[in-house]
């Protein structure tokens, strides 16, 4: 029973047509351009080239921009919505996609926990969290991750990522855990399923139990998609599952996940 519903939430993703569409040509599509005055013209893309863009805009017509005047060019979907603001991570789980260079995230979970993600480069980001009852304790627990994604072909990234977790005012070094995962996405931004394997450490030695993270997500209203974290220990046969829905605004998401035996997992992520 509990990989029935596992497979069940996985099966759902793929029920959903990816929609995948070229990252380099977004001609022909809806597009909100965001001017560096704060405005917002949203409309057709016409053309775009290193020194302007084009749109047709419903109600003000053809209107040309220069670079220099353009804050940020967001590329709707087909559907003419909003990217999904949140695509690197599920809830605690990542897929293989990484921030764009410029681009972070803070995200809260139970009102507790509190991490800040950082787009260093395209390819390369950076996250840092506490927790604020450890905090006040005069203890921080310190989270720390890094993560190097690259393109493998049409709708496959795989990226490398290294977690550690510890004490700050843990003088024994009890609390010094660590994990080197690799992962690799399938699909795109709206509608993808990512498989991660790796190994735990703990006060610099190897478990030899490997890890094996399933997770997805697939968009299924304008403002709702479904998502889905896995974990499956290999040498203990065991595993946790979890599904739930994910609330999607302009530069937010609001996570609600059910893991086994009805236990809630609930986060808000706010993009900047």
């Amino acid at each position: 029973m509990r990989f029935t519903f596992s497979f069940f939430c996985l099966l759902t993703l793929f029920f959903n047509p990816l929609n995948a569409q070229s990252q380099d040509d977004h001609t022909g599509n809806q597009v909100l351009v965001i001017l560096l005055d704060k405005s917002e013209i949203k409309g057709e893309l016409v053309s775009e080239d290193d020194r302007e863009v084009v749109v047709n805009s419903e109600s003000l017509g053809l209107l040309t921009f220069q670079r220099t005047e353009i804050r940020k060019i967001i590329y709707l979907d087909a559907k003419g919505r909003m990217p999904n603001p949140n695509p690197t991570r599920y809830f605690l789980g990542q897929s293989a996609y990484t921030l764009n260079k410029g681009e972070g995230y803070y995200q809260n979970i139970y009102g507790l926990v509190n991490i800040v993600s950082y787009g260093v480069t395209d390819r390369f980001s950076a996250l840092v969290g506490t927790e604020l009852i450890s905090l006040f304790g005069g203890s921080p627990i310190i989270l720390a991750n890094l993560k190097y994604g690259v393109p493998i072909a049409k709708n496959l990234q795989g990226a490398i990522s290294f977690s550690y977790l510890t004490s700050a005012g843990d003088l024994s070094g009890e609390l010094n855990l660590g994990s080197l995962n690799a992962l690799l996405t399938y699909g795109n931004k709206e509608h993808n399923i990512t498989f991660g394997t790796g190994y735990a450490l703990a006060n610099g030695e190897i478990n030899n139990t490997g890890l094996l993270t399933i997770g997805g997500m697939t968009r299924l209203t304008g403002r709702l998609a479904f998502i889905t974290e896995n974990y499956v220990l290999t040498g203990e046969n065991d595993a946790l599952i979890s599904g739930g829905l994910r609330y999607i605004g302009k530069k937010l998401t609001l996570d609600l996940l059910i893991f086994e035996e009805g236990i809630p997992a609930i986060d808000i992520v706010l993009k900047f």
